[in-house]
């Protein structure tokens, strides 16, 4: 006879890896589905009423963070930012006025004019190029949630058990930053990039996770067995008992690899061959420094400074704060190095001075450098150089211009700096007069005059990511391109030779800072092609520099040279891992 139930298959979705690594367990499904708005007319002696109304959602909403940020054990205040963020926007004046705007003129109630101003403002993020910053009008959205919720009186509570499979259509920071003190064991979404705070704290904390999966809310329910292969972007629904034991085993070779990886933290990235490579770390802000050290940044490679300008609010930052922002840098770094780049706004990174600023193609028009050297931008910069002096006089401190396209815009750079430190001669002002000046490589222009420009400062810095989106005219966010965006393109690897090796002739280190410093696969081909420091996110580091340590560099500069002479990048991942399978033997 035949059952009258259908058999249950096993299925593979496939979205973005956001956190590495294996988890097992029962999904625990977090119903974030949109609300119903309701929509009401209001008669004028309404109107206040309603805003009152309003005003009291806002201050429910602003409590419960603040309870939130309390659950959070002092250790993993990393993500306080994080929160305190949404706690900005809760009082942001584009939300708060935009909405109370909408009360007063449509005559609407606080549900209906809330909706409308989020959806303005994801509007506006939509437009944005970059990733990282499209996906911020998640926060928005996060807040507006919180705030409708508060007013219909439905707050949203999310405790899943113990190594439970958390899924939802997205999560709020606030709800992923309580997930690892709730130890559940892996998180799924249908949105989300690699770069939403749903992927970033998952990676901070370790909780393998993958996201863009676009329907799995819709495809699994509670207590359903799932498996998220966090490393691959892979999560299998309803997996069969040789599948999981398949994957229980994964899990444990690979989590007795990290801690293998982890025994080295403290070992210099040397090789077989005795060539020291510097191993640092890219971060945004100062909470995010003891992560990198203990995964064993021996400095920071590129802080990004423009965030003290995005999360300051209306309030633009001035030279103390700067200052004061610099010496925490310093203090939590000890005597470890740390390139500090000047403020690369503009385009996809919007201060709050930048709010009227729109251009029809921003990824080509005024931004990183070339604001900063616009009379109304110009005393801004000048404040942010004459803090990061003051603070070089009492630490292991560089500096580096984004986004030089040749000689003339860096020579007006140059220019300002020198005017700066004339100005802090003048008044007496310790500074350091030695300190490091650098660039950063990102554009093709650049690497084809890197002869000249290395005859100008103490060291390059390649960016790869965005030498590649200029280089390929390739966005890497649009996904009916996405699969041209190459790091080992050809083209790619003969544009970080031609930098190298100006950088040697003039005798001046090049370093790389993109994302394909903690590709271990990339690795290889890198060390060959003469880097001396690679800069990447702190978690990459034990596997890189494990690289770097078995290899011999003499064997890499001919494995570069070949991989200089393919002509695509199939070919060329094809040789290295051939270089690694043979090292592998050794």
């Amino acid at each position: 006879m035949m059952s009258g139930t259908m058999p249950v298959v096993e299925t593979v979705r496939r979205g973005t890896a956001a956190a590495p690594g294996i988890a097992i367990g029962r999904v625990y499904l977090v119903d974030r589905r949109r609300l119903k708005v309701p929509k009401k007319h209001l008669l004028d002696d309404e109107l206040d009423g309603e805003i009152e109304r309003f005003r009291r959602a806002l201050d429910s909403s602003d409590r419960q963070l603040e309870r939130i940020k309390e659950k959070i054990e002092a250790r993993f205040d990393d993500h306080y930012n994080i929160i305190t963020a949404h706690q900005l926007i809760l009082h942001d004046e584009h939300l708060v006025d935009e909405t109370i705007r909408y009360i007063r003129e449509k005559q609407i109630n606080a549900e209906w004019a809330l909706r409308k101003t989020v959806e303005h403002i994801r509007g506006v993020f939509d437009s944005i190029e970059d990733d990282y910053f499209r996906e911020r009008r998640s926060d928005v959205e996060f807040v507006g949630e919180r705030v409708l919720r508060n007013l219909l009186g439905r707050e949203l509570q999310v405790q899943p058990p113990p190594d439970a499979i958390v899924v939802a259509y997205d999560l709020a920071p606030a709800d992923t930053a309580q997930f690892y003190r709730a130890a559940v064991a892996g998180l799924a979404t249908d949105a989300g990039g690699n770069t939403s705070h749903t992927a970033i704290i998952a990676r901070a904390h370790e909780i393998p996770a993958v996201v863009g999966l676009e329907d799995i809310t819709a495809v699994v329910g509670n207590g359903d067995l799932v498996i998220v292969d966090g490393t691959n972007g892979i999560v299998i629904l309803n997996p069969s008992p040789e599948t999981v034991g398949l994957y229980r085993e994964r899990a444990r070779l690979e989590a007795a690899e990290g801690v293998a990886l982890l025994r080295n933290v403290d070992l210099p990235a040397v090789s077989q061959d005795e060539v020291r490579i510097s191993l640092v770390s890219n971060i945004d802000n100062v909470d995010e420094i003891r992560s990198a050290l203990a995964y064993g940044a021996e400095g920071i490679g590129l802080f990004r400074t423009e965030y003290l300008f995005m999360t300051s609010g209306d309030r633009v930052p001035d030279e103390n704060d700067h200052y004061q922002h610099a010496l925490k840098v310093m203090e939590a770094l000890g005597n470890r190095p740390v390139t500090f780049r000047t403020m690369d706004l503009g385009a996809d990174k919007m201060a709050a001075f930048l709010a009227d600023h729109h251009e029809a193609n921003p990824a080509l028009g005024l931004r990183s450098i070339r604001l900063c050297l616009v009379p109304e931008v110009l005393p801004l910069f000048k404040q942010q150089l004459r803090a990061l002096l003051r603070a070089a006089a009492s630490g292991n401190v560089r500096i580096m211009f984004p986004m030089i396209s040749g000689v003339k815009e860096l020579n007006l750079a140059l220019e300002v700096l020198g005017e700066v430190k004339d100005e802090l001669r003048s008044s007496g002002t310790p500074f350091g007069e030695e300190t490091k000046l650098g660039i950063m490589i990102e554009m093709p222009s650049a690497v084809l005059v890197a002869d000249h420009l290395a005859r100008l400062v103490d060291f390059f810095s390649i960016g790869t990511n965005d030498l590649i989106q200029y280089t390929l005219a390739v966005d890497r966010v649009n996904e009916h391109v996405a699969y041209l965006y190459e790091p080992l393109h050809p083209a790619m690897l003969r544009l970080i030779d031609m930098a190298v090796r100006a950088g040697r002739d003039c005798g001046i280190p090049v370093g790389l800072c993109g994302e394909m410093a903690g590709d271990a696969a990339v690795a290889p081909i890198l060390l060959g092609l003469g880097l001396t420091e690679l800069s990447m996110n702190a978690v990459a580091i034990p596997q890189v520099k494990q690289v770097v340590r078995d290899a011999r560099v003499a064997e890499l500069v001919a494995l570069a040279r070949e991989a200089l002479t393919l002509g695509s990048a199939p070919e060329i991942r094809e040789l290295v891992e051939q270089y690694r399978v043979r090292r592998a033997g050794v």
